[in-house]
């Protein structure tokens, strides 16, 4: 009788420098999007309305510091304080360099007026941006809608400039069906496949809140089983050419999604990101400015703000 074949040495069993470091990637990118869809269902039962506080033990006493007062550090204390073991005291304060809330989410007056706020990022938020929407309802905040809100408003033009010269226009007062021949006759199909493929990744992504998948151990196996690792271990721009989207459509249009949502280009940033930024159908904002969210989430959560601290 044949002797059984010899179990393989524990070290073959283990996954590949190279792969470990897609995972890694995978994890912190997705890290990066997960707090924003949060599923309103889940979010508006468990997260944004608080449970009452139960009696606090006192010999249980946490602290932690958080670096830096943006949209991840506002939410780490938010959550932290609504997710907290209701005997469990959490002692949070948030450290942040600069002078404001709100990191890249800010706005400048124009001309020192504080009448004509301009976002300098983070500009808008659409509505798979669950938590951002179901935050700006539990604050309270005045929402507006992007676009014209009525008829008598002044048309509105888009325009893509390239540093040269508009490489394309269009107007919401022209046809819906016009401007989509437009698209399309000036970068074939590349349209209809980036929407495609933004719908099909963005609802894989949203799949992580669903069961089987929620409640996830490991973001990285979980990024693996919905294949989403190679999405977010490319640049935007081999994300798209690899699902055959031309370099000129990207290049026009989707970049210019990138950089007004990340400030980055389709070679700085991976594919998922770009796949969000193509998700901006009834894009909203809050009046003022959107850092609003994430001061009122350091507030709610009882954080000590430290700011101009390094």
């Amino acid at each position: 009788m044949a002797p059984p074949p010899a179990s393989p040495p524990a070290h073959a069993l283990e996954p590949s420098p190279t792969r470990r470091r897609q995972l890694l990637i995978g994890a912190l990118g997705l890290l990066a999007l997960i707090w924003f869809f949060y599923p309103s269902k889940v979010a508006e039962s468990q997260v944004l309305h608080r449970a009452p506080h139960r009696q606090v033990c006192p010999h249980e006493n946490r602290n932690v510091a958080i670096i830096g007062a943006g949209s991840a550090g506002a939410s780490a204390a938010y959550y932290l304080d609504q997710f907290r073991q209701p005997c469990h005291r959490i002692n949070i304060t948030v450290y942040e360099r600069n002078d404001y809330v709100g990191g890249r989410s800010t706005t400048v007056n124009v001309y020192d007026d504080p009448t004509l706020p301009v976002e300098l990022g983070a500009s808008i938020f659409v509505p798979i941006n669950h938590n951002l929407v179901n935050a700006a309802n539990r604050f309270d905040l005045p929402v507006k809608n992007r676009g014209r809100t009525s008829k008598w408003e002044d048309t509105e033009i888009l325009g893509i400039w390239d540093g040269q010269e508009f490489v394309f226009t269009q107007s919401d007062a022209d046809s819906q069906y016009w401007n989509i021949a437009r698209l399309l006759w000036k970068y074939g199909m590349s349209p209809i496949r980036t929407q495609n493929l933004m719908k099909k990744t963005v609802g894989s992504f949203l799949n992580m809140y669903h069961a089987p998948y929620f409640p996830f151990k490991s973001i990285a196996e979980t990024a693996v089983d919905l294949d989403l690792l190679g999405t977010t271990t490319a640049t935007g721009q081999q994300f798209l050419e690899a699902n055959g989207v031309s370099g000129k459509f990207g290049h026009d249009i989707v970049q210019a999604a990138t950089r007004v949502n990340y400030a980055q280009n389709l070679d700085q940033i991976h594919g998922l990101e770009t796949m969000v930024c193509m998700a901006a159908e009834g894009g909203m904002s809050i009046e003022g400015g959107n850092w609003q969210i994430f001061d009122n989430m350091i507030k709610d959560s009882g954080a000590t703000l430290l700011l101009n601290t390094t």
